[in-house]
């Protein structure tokens, strides 16, 4: 089994989400079904480093702009300007058959919780 930031990207690509790299981040977009961000393509990005053990160990911060906001959060700063990284854990990892499928569904269900 392959793995990485190569396999990451490549798999992102193969689900049309169209990823590219900046700020060492690799950027992406979503669509959310739930909260504030419900049916709009929604910008996301996850560390380069985060996915040296891609995909044994998923990411575990979720980079978004900086408008987008949560009740609840842990929030740091992100590489890139205008961003922040939000701290969440994936639950159950390793039990989906399609980890790319499984990242997505997570990210989509993490953006459901924005309140703007």
């Amino acid at each position: 089994m392959g793995g990485g930031a190569d396999d990451f990207i490549d798999r992102m690509t193969e689900l049309g989400l169209e990823p590219a790299i900046d700020s060492q981040l690799v950027i992406y977009s979503v669509q959310p079904v739930d909260g504030a961000r419900a049916g709009a393509q929604v910008a996301t990005a996850v560390e380069l480093g985060e996915l040296n053990r891609w995909p044994l160990v998923p990411p575990h911060w979720i980079h978004l702009p900086t408008e987008i906001g949560f009740s609840h959060t842990n929030a740091r700063p992100s590489s890139k300007a205008c961003w922040t990284r939000h701290s969440r854990q994936i639950t159950r990892w390793g039990q989906d058959t399609d980890p790319g499928i499984g990242w997505a569904a997570h990210v989509r269900s993490v953006i459901g919780e924005a309140t703007s």
